[in-house]
């Protein structure tokens, strides 16, 4: 379906991006074979990967299981050693004393299992089927525990929730630094324990077709991001901007602020660093698709000092504002080709008229 906006661009309706703007996939698969069988054999990592409410159900029921199983085996052998024929008879000797229902049993399969101990129903050693059901019942829920409350545990420490206090900025900018156009976006921690080894990669997914005319309707280009002067190496102890310069290597190059309206294309940014209180690897992912871009912008600064406390201080409250910020209405690639496109030229060497070359 077609809409056309003011301007008289035609575009394709919304398409649903690869990755959210939180970081989770839309991707989904089909056509697996013995997938449910793959998955039980990387089982712990399936474990793991399972949703909270499932993984709560398989702890919750390989408990109870497991002491239902028991408390059944307690029940048959005292139903078949007489003693529920002999409750209260002083000389008779049960298998387990003041056992007298199978709600009893079911009582001190938990207790045996848990290593609670009660006391009020208790085992007898002459019964010779008790003591080596006691000794699987404690093993078999030693080994349970470890297993289910271990997964249960790395579940929680999972290093990938520290990437809910990384944040993005809402939107990418595209302006001109240092007289090149440059695509800009804003990342930040809000923890004082911050990332260390960080650093940064993008990629912009596409429509693609080579020259044998196959089309590629997901082709991935790799995106160069630096930290200032620090390359793609991150010390995010303040939000940084991201800078991606649109060179002739750039997939961007070719890119004019009509593009933006199409919808051809999703930029996926990734950011991976060690949590400096574990060390274990984290990862976090947004995602910009071309309407996200904004041309003719940019990030407002954050960073204030305050000399009375003699800090500096970072305003998050204005980490997705942008500014309007002069830039040509052009590709990078036509700017090259005519650096008199770019603010403070037209093409008789004099100043720019603001509404036709670039935006302010």
């Amino acid at each position: 379906m077609d809409v056309v906006i003011e301007n008289k661009v035609k575009v394709k309706k919304s398409r649903r991006t690869l990755l959210r703007k939180e970081g989770k996939s839309n991707v989904t698969y089909r056509g697996i074979e013995n997938k449910n069988v793959k998955y039980m054999k990387d089982l712990y990592v399936t474990l793991i990967d399972l949703k909270w409410r499932w993984a709560l159900l398989i702890l919750f029921l390989g408990f109870f299981l497991t002491q239902l199983m028991f408390s059944v085996v307690y029940y048959l052998l005292s139903y078949f050693n007489g003693d529920l024929d002999h409750v209260g008879d002083s000389k008779f000797q049960p298998c387990i004393s003041n056992l007298h229902s199978y709600w009893d049993a079911l009582l001190f399969s938990m207790e045996t299992q848990s290593t609670v101990g009660y006391g009020t129903i208790y085992p007898n050693a002459e019964c010779g089927g008790t003591v080596p059901v006691v000794y699987l019942q404690i093993i078999f829920g030693v080994m349970l525990e470890t297993i289910l409350l271990g997964f249960i545990f790395v579940k929680i420490a999972r290093p990938k929730h520290r990437r809910h206090t990384i944040m993005f900025s809402r939107n990418a900018c595209i302006c001109l630094e240092d007289q090149q156009l440059t695509l800009q976006l804003r990342v930040g921690d809000i923890r004082n324990s911050h990332l260390i080894d960080c650093h940064v990669y993008g990629a912009l997914v596409n429509r693609y077709v080579n020259q044998e005319k196959h089309v590629y309707p997901l082709f991935q280009h790799e995106l160069e991001f630096e930290a200032q002067g620090m390359r793609d190496k991150l010390y995010l102890i303040w939000p940084m901007v991201l800078s991606h310069k649109i060179t002739a290597a750039s997939p961007l190059y070719t890119l004019t602020p009509d593009d933006l309206q199409r919808d051809t294309f999703e930029l996926i940014i990734i950011l991976e660093g060690t949590i400096e209180s574990t060390g274990e690897m984290v990862q976090a992912r947004t995602s910009f698709t071309s309407r996200d871009i904004l041309w003719g912008q940019r990030l407002v600064q954050l960073e204030e000092y305050d000399e009375k406390s003699d800090k500096w201080f970072i305003n998050f409250v204005r980490f997705h504002e942008v500014e309007m910020s002069e830039t040509p209405l052009c590709s990078a690639k036509e700017l090259s080709e005519n650096p008199r496109r770019s603010p403070g030229y037209d093409d008789e060497g004099g100043r720019l008229t603001r509404t036709s070359l670039y935006i302010n």
